[in-house]
């Protein structure tokens, strides 16, 4: 049986691969740093493994007994400082990619984002693998997924297989729509960017989880792939089909993207200056990431991986009609 190291386990996406992998007959050893995360995945059926992954020698004892690394732990909240974003998503993939190498790992699988090629405020369209990584600083989370990617691919060797998955906007039961874009409409806190009207592409975590298991199954070395629903569609046509399957209302009101681009630019000086508690309102990257046509193309991940989306939209519109906030099925 193929045992598996699994970071970030207890989140969104991570047990919904959970379950996945575990109805695949493999034997998951979950990274958590809770007790909270530890009854999650136990629940789950995964191992609970708790500890700091900078006690180098105990996760080098941990990874001799597994086969493959899976890495979905990232810091993802917008509005952090460069500084935290670098901490959680570069340097612990250095970790896990030294140790993972002395322990004789024989592939790491790392879920990267979409995001690491966008750039300015300004359309992308059917972008492929060839699409430079991003440099911008004003996009914090993007740029420290793109490095951390690139540590990633650049460890590989033939008897270190490195795969980088880039998922389009994940979303799913329990997404960042159904915890933070829901709630903020309701306190009137959330805008369309120039009316939404502009083509995006999607990744419901279903698919994204079928990803995850052909990586696992193909021979590919040093390689990154786009993942996403298929078609894009129109950004707002998407929002408005999520909110009414998590019982949510629409935006009553929409900002021009120049606008809002400006106004977070004011707003993350503002609290950078003024050392202002919290996080920023409004930032940069979350109009880069929302408000401007962002497409791609899956041809790589369909020919060498053998991917094809798993769910429609709709299907997986459906599932969370059913029951708007289920465990990850």
């Amino acid at each position: 049986m193929l045992t598996i190291f699994l970071t970030g386990a207890s989140g969104f996406i991570g047990q919904a691969l959970l379950k996945k992998l575990l109805a695949s007959q493999y034997r998951i050893i979950c990274h958590v740093r809770s007790a909270a995360a530890r009854d999650q995945v136990e629940a789950l059926g995964g191992i609970a493994w708790q500890f700091e992954l900078d006690r180098l020698s105990d996760l080098e004892t941990q990874l001799r007994h597994c086969d493959v690394v899976i890495h979905l732990a990232a810091l993802l909240k917008l509005g952090s400082t460069p500084a935290e974003f670098a901490s959680a998503n570069i340097q612990l993939t250095r970790i896990l990619l030294k140790v993972a190498q002395a322990a004789a790992i024989k592939k790491f699988i790392y879920l990267s984002a979409a995001s690491v090629v966008m750039h300015g405020p300004q359309d992308l369209l059917d972008l492929d693998e060839t699409a430079p990584l991003t440099q911008r600083a004003e996009l914090p989370y993007s740029f420290s997924k793109a490095r951390a990617e690139e540590l990633v691919l650049s460890a590989a060797s033939a008897s270190f297989q490195t795969v980088a998955l880039r998922p389009a906007f994940v979303w799913g039961p329990n997404d960042a729509i159904e915890r933070i874009i829901g709630p903020a409409i309701k306190l009137g806190k959330f805008a369309w960017f120039g009316h939404g009207s502009y083509l995006f592409s999607t990744c419901y975590v279903g698919n994204l989880c079928a990803a995850v298991l052909q990586a696992i199954n193909h021979e590919v070395v040093g390689q990154a792939f786009y993942i996403s629903d298929g078609e894009p569609v129109t950004f707002k046509k998407f929002m408005l089909a999520r909110l009414q399957a998590g019982g949510f209302q629409a935006p009553s009101w929409s900002m021009p993207k120049s606008l809002a681009w400006a106004l977070a630019h004011f707003a993350e000086t503002g609290w950078a200056y003024l050392r202002l508690v919290g996080k920023p309102p409004l930032v940069r990257e979350m109009v880069r990431l929302m408000g401007y046509a962002f497409t791609l193309n899956i041809t790589a991940a369909r020919r060498q991986l053998n991917y094809v989306p798993a769910y429609s939209i709709a299907e997986g519109l459906a599932e969370i009609k059913v029951n708007p906030k289920p465990k990850y099925s």
